[in-house]
């Protein structure tokens, strides 16, 4: 991601320029002690994140962050400040992020990390969501899926990118009924259900067929399952203990779901008694 910094102390850039040089995605193409500076470079060159102080004498980080946002409204914005005062002001802008000094860079890294997704979320216009009911969503709008067809769009979307068998989609959709080429029929029709339901939504190539079975583009869309596995955060996206609620299979996968936030609750106990141990030492 290449970036700017914006800080009034020279020392600042410098400690910063140091930090970020060990972060693979993070480039930084401009740093400046000014905010109209940067506004300047800004409306000629590019840049995907800005990392500004709050307070500076020429203009402070939120007039300067208003003023790069009224032309380049999709730039992510990361504030930081030795307090943690201006929170509200920051997020009333439609900040991304806030940092309190000092910034070390594990704190960067998690940043990075953080905008890495929220920039990915920008570009993509379709969301589908799992935690609690099965939704999926194209421009902030819910798509008309239905019945059997909606299921199988759930199922296939659970895989992330892995195909599915048409064997398994309809033993595991249709469990109460014994398998057979003629009970297949009634597969295949939901299928092309869904096909037609994707296409008069907008939603074309969403699903990949093979000879086989199905798999999900993953490129395609964004998923609240998918960012929890790949943010390794235990706050991830609104997770509140139900995973495709209407579906009985989706149960299967939310033990696997709960056993994920109790190993990660157990490495951040963990990591806190390490902590309390060191600062005891010292």
């Amino acid at each position: 991601m290449r970036a700017i910094i914006i800080d009034d102390e020279p020392l600042m850039l410098s400690q910063f320029q140091l930090l970020s040089a060990g972060i693979p995605d993070l480039t930084v193409v401009g740093q400046f002690c000014r905010g109209s500076e940067a506004v300047e470079f800004l409306k000629k060159n590019e840049a995907e994140i800005v990392f500004l102080d709050v307070m500076m004498p020429d203009m402070n980080g939120i007039e300067c962050a208003k003023k790069i946002k009224a032309f380049l409204p999709d730039i992510l914005t990361v504030f930081i400040s030795a307090y943690d005062r201006y929170v509200r002001e920051c997020n009333e802008i439609g900040g991304d992020y806030y940092i309190v000094k000092p910034c070390s860079q594990e704190i960067l890294e998690m940043t990075v990390e953080k905008m890495k997704l929220l920039q990915k979320r920008q570009r993509k216009s379709v969301f589908i969501q799992t935690f609690g009911r099965f939704s999926v969503l194209k421009d902030g709008i819910p798509a008309k899926l239905t019945g059997k067809a909606k299921e199988i769009l759930a199922l296939i979307v659970s895989r992330r990118g892995r195909e599915i068998s048409n064997e398994e989609l309809y033993s595991t959709i249709w469990e109460d009924r014994p398998y057979s080429n003629k009970a297949m029929k009634v597969y295949y029709n939901a299928l092309t259900r869904l096909r037609e339901a994707l296409e008069e939504n907008g939603l074309s190539g969403l699903v990949i067929s093979s000879g086989r079975g199905q798999r999900a583009n993953t490129e395609l869309f964004d998923c609240d399952y998918y960012d929890m596995l790949d943010s390794n955060m235990k706050d991830s996206d609104k997770f509140s203990g139900e995973f495709l609620s209407e579906y009985s299979w989706g149960e299967y996968i939310l033990g696997d779901i709960l056993e994920w936030y109790r190993r990660n609750d157990a490495k951040e106990q963990k990591k806190e008694q390490e902590q309390k141990t060191d600062a005891v030492r010292v």
